[in-house]
C-alpha cells in the first residue's frame, strides 16, 4: 500500500516538474517573441513623440520670433558690387538654437510612465490576428534632448545668381527607459529657415561655409 502510495507521488511530482518546465520553456520562448515587439513599438512610439515636438515647436518658433534672411545674415560688398563677404548673425542664430532646444526638451518631457500595449494576436506572425486579442504591456519612460544647427546651401540660380538657403537641423537624442533596460533612438528634422537670390558671383570660399 506505502509502495504504491509512494509511487503515486513520484508520479506527479514527475508530472508537476514536467508542467513546470513546459511553462518556463513557454514563458522564455514568449518573452523572446514580445522583448523586439515592444522594443521596436517604444522606438517607434518615442520617434511618434519627437517628431510632434519639432513638428509643431520649430515652425510656431520661427513665426513668432519672424525670421527672415536679412535678420540672419549680412553680405558685405565693395565699391564695384562685388561681394566681400557673406557673414551670419551669430548671436541670433544662437538665440533661435537655445529656443528651439528649450522648447523641444519641455515638450518631451513628462512622457514617464508610458504604457505599451502589444496584442497577443501580433505575437502570432498571422496577419488576421495582426493588432487582436488582449495586449502585454508595458511601462516605458522617455527623456530627450535636441541640438539644432544651420546648413548653408549655394546653389545656381542663373546667370551672376546665386540661391542662398539656410536650413536650420534638429536632431532630437531620445532615451527609452524600460524597468530593466535603457534603449536609446534619435530623430532628425530638417526645415528651411530663410533663402534668397543673391545677385553678383559669389566666391568659392563663401560658397563652401557648412554647405549642406
Amino acid at each position: 500500500m506505502n509502495y504504491g502510495r509512494h509511487k503515486k507521488m513520484k508520479t506527479v511530482l514527475f508530472r508537476a516538474v514536467c508542467l513546470s518546465l513546459v511553462m518556463l520553456i513557454a514563458f522564455l520562448l514568449l518573452d523572446a517573441r514580445v522583448r523586439p515587439m515592444i522594443r521596436n513599438t517604444a522606438i517607434v512610439q518615442a520617434q511618434s513623440y519627437a517628431a510632434l515636438a519639432t513638428g509643431q515647436n520649430i515652425p510656431d518658433i520661427l513665426r513668432q520670433t519672424d525670421i527672415s534672411y536679412e535678420s540672419m545674415v549680412d553680405i558685405q560688398r565693395d565699391a564695384n558690387g562685388n561681394i566681400v563677404s557673406i557673414q551670419t548673425n551669430a548671436m541670433q542664430l544662437n538665440d533661435l538654437k537655445s529656443q528651439i532646444n528649450s522648447s523641444i526638451a519641455a515638450s518631451l518631457s513628462g512622457l514617464s510612465g508610458k504604457e505599451l500595449g502589444i496584442p497577443i494576436g501580433s505575437l502570432t506572425g498571422l496577419a488576421l490576428l495582426n493588432g487582436r486579442g488582449p495586449k502585454i504591456s508595458a511601462i516605458i519612460s522617455i527623456t530627450g534632448s535636441a541640438q539644432t544647427s544651420f546648413i548653408n546651401s549655394f546653389d545656381e540660380a542663373g546667370i551672376n545668381q546665386t540661391r542662398h538657403q539656410i536650413f536650420l537641423k534638429t536632431t532630437v537624442n531620445l532615451l527609452i527607459v524600460f524597468p530593466t533596460k535603457t534603449l536609446s533612438t534619435a530623430y532628425t528634422y530638417t526645415t528651411l529657415a530663410a533663402e534668397t537670390i543673391i545677385i553678383g558671383k559669389v566666391p568659392a570660399f563663401f560658397a563652401g561655409i557648412t554647405q549642406k
